[in-house]
């Protein structure tokens, strides 16, 4: 980890190319990109890892194509933006794989119960680290998941406060959106998508295990057609995240199904991942 042990010494770091062409070669879906555009994403990751601290944990050894490899997926949401959108990130922390996250749910009786869970990803709220498994944060096999995208797309959302699935517009870039369409639109979209995740779920059986070959090629075969993770359905800021991962990896299902979320993701990210 020679090279990145040089960040801290340096106003910006110059990626070597070999590595740099070593981290695209592993990103697939950034090969829409054009050279000036390459370009830049790669300045952008520089400034990415000049500002922030990267920090491995639970043992894991943090390297020059770790840290790269993150970044580079970090910078593609604000390719045509600004990384002040990041401002709200202290950090990133990579542990080598799933880590735990405690959660906590109030139930009908208003009764609190607490436990804790597996993540492949977190987005820390009110200036917190971004946390990523380094398993996870590879290219995925799952068409459209991306951790990096998702997570750092939450702090995007968190740039003005809690996520909600409705990120700060900026004069600068986003004159020509609306605010109220934003709101009307995703949460239109939102909604829908919550009622056909709903319905599918009403047809899984009552001890529903997905380690089960039989539950699991069910679950396949209710959920295949779904232009989403079925997960954009736990919340609006899901929601928006979710899409925002289709809309750089996997854009055609969302832009079939939900075409006005496209649209303002498109006006949003300022990035035409379909090329129309």
């Amino acid at each position: 980890m020679q090279w990145l042990k040089q960040l801290f010494n340096r106003k910006k770091p110059d990626i070597p190319a070999a590595l740099w062409a070593e981290s695209l070669e592993r990103l697939p879906f950034l090969d829409r990109l054009t050279a000036d555009e390459l370009s830049r994403l790669k300045s952008l990751c520089e400034e990415i890892l000049a500002r922030k601290t990267f920090t491995g944990a639970a043992g894991f050894t943090l390297t020059d194509e770790v840290a790269v490899l993150i970044a580079a997926q970090a910078a593609l949401p604000v390719l045509n933006l600004t990384l002040d959108l990041y401002d709200d990130m202290a950090g990133i922390i990579v542990y080598p794989s799933a880590f735990m996250i405690p959660q906590s749910e109030m139930d009908e009786a208003g009764v609190v119960h607490e436990w804790h869970e597996p993540a492949s990803g977190e987005a820390v709220h009110a200036g917190g680290a971004v946390i990523l498994s380094w398993e996870d944060a590879q290219e995925s096999e799952a068409p459209g998941y991306n951790v990096v995208i998702h997570e750092f797309t939450h702090k995007i959302d968190m740039a003005r406060g809690s996520a909600n699935g409705c990120p700060p517009f900026l004069g600068e870039f986003h004159r020509e959106i609306a605010p109220a369409e934003w709101k009307r639109t995703f949460t239109r979209a939102y909604d829908d998508f919550l009622r056909r995740v709903e319905e599918r779920d009403a047809l899984l059986p009552a001890d529903f295990d997905d380690n089960r070959p039989g539950h699991a090629a069910l679950y396949d075969e209710l959920f295949g057609d779904l232009p989403l993770d079925p997960y954009a359905a736990r919340h609006p800021a899901e929601f928006f995240a979710v899409a925002s991962e289709a809309f750089f990896l996997l854009p055609e299902p969302l832009a079939e199904d939900y075409p006005e979320v496209f649209r303002l993701l498109s006006l949003y990210y300022r990035q035409d991942p379909l090329g129309q």
